[in-house]
């Protein structure tokens, strides 16, 4: 925000397009938890710049999903970098920072407050993402708005894909219209 060189409005515009099949499930496990679902996905993931600050990556990836009392949920991804050509690769060594999968633990703690935490990588690298939100308002009935307080504390590598390979911590707080 404060380096116009770098930033004004932005200075990098992450776009992750992707095609998803999820198939749902109602598998009972030990301990109270629920297989919600298993699923499959491509995804596209860019940064809208050109050579040569240009950076993407496909990828195809199996997910996984739990939950345990409508509070707490775990949801796990595993991918495999598509291969590209050499001429066209602009960050050969992607996996090596971003690893080969993610996983992500959820705690609602009442209608109002969600945190989640994420690791990304299964490598010696890697990131850790701890986000909170909260609802801000009432909605109509007994329901809340879908407007949130967004905060996150991310620290590692791959916050944005122009910088995927340097560490860093970044502190982000905004707002979200909807809450998934």
């Amino acid at each position: 925000m404060f380096n116009s060189g770098l930033s004004r409005p932005f200075r990098n515009t992450d776009h992750m397009p992707e095609l998803i099949y999820v198939y749902p499930t109602t598998l009972q496990l030990p301990g109270g938890w629920l297989w919600r679902y298993t699923g499959a996905g491509i995804a596209h993931q860019s940064n809208g710049q050109s050579d040569p600050l240009s950076r993407s990556w496909n990828r195809a990836y199996l997910m996984a999903g739990f939950e345990k009392d409508d509070r707490f949920s775990v949801q796990m991804r595993l991918w495999k970098r598509l291969p590209e050509s050499a001429e066209k690769d602009n960050n050969p060594d992607l996996i090596r920072y971003l690893g080969r999968g993610d996983i992500t633990l959820g705690w609602d703690i009442d209608k109002k407050n969600s945190l989640r935490a994420t690791y990304t990588g299964f490598n010696k690298r890697g990131s850790g993402r701890l986000e909170w939100t909260r609802s801000l308002g009432d909605g109509l009935g007994n329901s809340f708005s879908g407007l949130r307080l967004y905060t996150s504390l991310f620290h590692g590598y791959g916050d944005s894909l122009l910088d995927y390979n340097f560490k860093r911590t970044v502190f982000s707080i905004g707002l979200s219209l909807v809450d998934f």
